[in-house]
């Protein structure tokens, strides 16, 4: 059959050397520092986009404003668990730093965002 190479002309060849560019892509992603910096990036998103939901709450409609921040809260939580699975599964290499970058960039982000709000509440009055 023309054009159709048997597995034993493939492995008399080699593999091929010349990579695409899906392939250097996922090797950059699968770096580790590369993995960790995207990590936290989106761990900071996630935070912002929980302060964002948050907003939508006023007194004129405090049940729509709680509706939102709900849906909004699963739609993160879907597409934080929709990323890690992706990267665990595509990029394995850089998963780890990938985990830890979002739980930490998370993480101090909230941590910073308590620290800033207990100020606030903390004033004399």
């Amino acid at each position: 059959m023309p054009g159709v190479i048997c597995t034993d002309e493939y492995y008399r060849r080699g593999p091929s050397l010349s990579p695409t560019l899906v392939d250097s892509v996922l090797a950059l992603l699968g770096h580790p520092a590369v993995a960790a910096v995207l990590g936290i990036v989106f761990g900071v998103g996630l935070l912002l986009a929980s302060r964002a939901s948050f907003r939508a709450f006023t007194p004129e409609a405090p049940e729509a404003g709680l509706v939102y921040a709900a849906i909004s809260l699963f739609v993160r939580m879907g597409i934080a668990a929709g990323l890690l699975f992706i990267y665990y599964r595509f990029i394995s290499e850089g998963f780890l730093p990938f985990a830890i970058g979002v739980a930490g960039g998370f993480v101090v982000m909230y941590t910073i965002e308590l620290v800033r709000y207990g100020k606030v509440l903390a004033r004399p009055r």
